[in-house]
């Protein structure tokens, strides 16, 4: 496989061989195929373009239209305010949208009708919650992969191992966002026309767990630890993405003991490393620190840059790269200075930020003289290739990595046993930084804090090594900050229960009472 970006654009083709899950409506999906057990899913290559179709929602480009239901799927990765890694940020302290491109998020004011008519086909959907139908796609690729008895038993579990770790992502997106929700599981009910009810939270966590521990329990020989050094694959799911997803699933669910347990083991593959460069993260394709990200080219680009840079920037600084390319910015999303601010001045990552800029006139933007400089641009990505013209970038969009196992392993011990035994991994990080005097500005390494002010201290942490990877707003829920900090900014729509979104009320209407609102809605 070249890239599985090329093949990914081949997805409407695929879903149209494969099985195009329709609806009679939003809940219900049917599916309308001529395929048969005769003509498909018979060869290795049948195998790769049923999987290869699950990866269509994860992707940087704006989305894609599915043919077999002639609705346009917005893709989580995109930087578009309605996807699902822009909202993971633009609801928190990191990230600040521009009120004009979405007042909803900006101040907490959605609802179950919000974003009515939201995604570009004019489909009566919230734009994340239609990636359910994804989810009975993966289980009818899961159930199908064993009929192909004349491919060698090594290369079906592949398949088969990548098809429930996608499964497992997609329903574990859609938990972050909603809660849990009536995904088809069972292949007997694609057909099935009746409306089921929601499963409880344990249920519904309990199959993302087996998902991913039925893909790691696959011989590495069929599913390997990881693409990190084969381009070929670059891209494609692996068991450190079924390890990195069950971590983010027990953080999650504050299962303290299993995130413990879950980490250790990331760590004890000895294949990850902390890069001694920050920067290096962002800018060296496949590097031992990134776990997965995403690969970026023309067809389907890394459009970061654009929404973060003015219109009017001509250069300056991340660190000591000068930025000089025509980025095409719009301007949409900004630092606030007040995260900004929480950087030591000696601290490394700054170098990653754009905090001064000189425009198109020749003035200079900065917090002290910002004129239209509303924040820092976290630009984070400050190699660009040779010949990209904004606003499409083909840098690799980094997802999970290693960092992240490394503070999520100090809050897990550090909530069962206290702060002493987590500090060696926070060390880590804080040494990568350039800062080995202190732990930050909360307190000061000569001191051993209280459990409660080295929780605070984490979630600043993060903040600052993981800021603009989508993972803020799970950290502020899971330390129950997310409202406290949303009203602390002016977001005067925040409630308690803003902590998951609505489920569209379309789903709730058709759903005939069958189909429960999340609380507060």
């Amino acid at each position: 496989m070249k890239s599985i970006k090329f093949l990914i654009y081949l997805f409407t083709a695929f879903v149209i061989l494969l099985s195009a899950i329709s609806c009679e409506d939003v809940l219900e999906p049917v599916i309308y195929s001529d395929l048969t057990p005769d003509n498909f899913f018979k060869t290795e290559e049948d195998l790769n373009n049923a999987v290869i179709a699950l990866y269509n929602p994860f992707s940087t480009n704006w989305g894609t239209t599915d043919q077999g239901v002639n609705i346009y799927y917005a893709s989580l990765y995109n930087i578009d305010q309605k996807t699902y890694v822009c909202r993971s940020m633009l609801t928190t302290d990191e990230l600040y949208d521009n009120p004009t491109w979405d007042a909803n998020l900006v101040n907490f004011t959605w609802g179950p009708s919000t974003w009515l008519m939201y995604d570009f086909s004019g489909s009566l959907y919230e734009a994340n919650y239609p990636k359910i139908r994804f989810v009975a796609r993966a289980t009818e690729v899961i159930d199908r992969i064993p009929d192909a008895t004349d491919v060698p038993e090594l290369v079906r579990d592949k398949y088969l191992a990548e098809a429930k770790v996608l499964r497992a992502w997609l329903m574990y997106v859609l938990y972050d966002f909603y809660g849990p929700v009536n995904v088809r599981l069972d292949p007997n009910t694609l057909t099935d026309t009746t409306i089921t009810p929601r499963p409880s939270t344990e249920e519904y966590c309990l199959q993302i767990e087996t998902d991913l521990k039925d893909a790691l329990a696959i011989s590495s020989s069929s599913f390997p630890e990881n693409y990190n050094d084969d381009p070929g694959n670059w891209g494609r799911v692996s068991k450190g993405v079924a390890r990195m997803l069950l971590l983010k699933l027990y953080m999650h669910n504050r299962q303290w003991a299993k995130a413990e347990t879950i980490a250790k083991e990331i760590i004890d593959l000895n294949y990850y490393s902390i890069l001694p460069n920050y920067e290096d993260v962002f800018n060296v394709s496949m590097n031992k620190e990134v776990i997965y990200g995403l690969p970026c080219n023309s067809g389907s680009p890394n459009y970061w840059l654009a929404p973060i840079f003015p219109g009017e920037f001509s250069s300056g600084y991340a660190g000591s790269t000068l930025i000089d390319v025509k980025i095409n910015g719009w301007y949409g999303f900004w630092m606030p200075w007040s995260h900004f601010n929480q950087f030591d001045t000696a601290d490394l990552r700054r170098n990653t930020i754009i905090y001064e800029y000189r425009n198109t006139n020749n003035r200079i933007r900065n917090q002290a003289n910002s004129g239209p400089m509303l924040g820092a641009i976290p630009m984070k990505y400050t190699k660009i290739p040779s010949g990209d013209v904004g606003p499409a970038f083909t840098m690799d969009m980094v997802v999970f990595r290693y960092a992240e196992v490394l503070l999520s392993l100090a809050e897990a011990i550090n909530n069962q046993r206290g702060p002493e035994e987590a500090l060696p991994y926070v060390k880590i990080i804080r040494d990568r930084a350039g800062l080995t005097t202190d732990i930050g500005r909360e307190w000061d390494i000569t001191t051993i804090p209280t459990r409660e002010v080295m929780k605070d201290s984490l979630l600043v942490e993060r903040g600052r090594e993981l800021y603009c990877e989508g993972s803020r707003r799970q950290d502020l829920v899971r330390n129950g900050k997310f409202i406290e900090y949303a009203l602390a900014r002016g977001a005067f729509g925040a409630t308690d229960a803003d902590t998951i979104f609505p489920i569209p009320q379309v789903v709730i209407t058709e759903g005939r009472g069958i189909i429960q609102q999340n609380p507060g809605y």
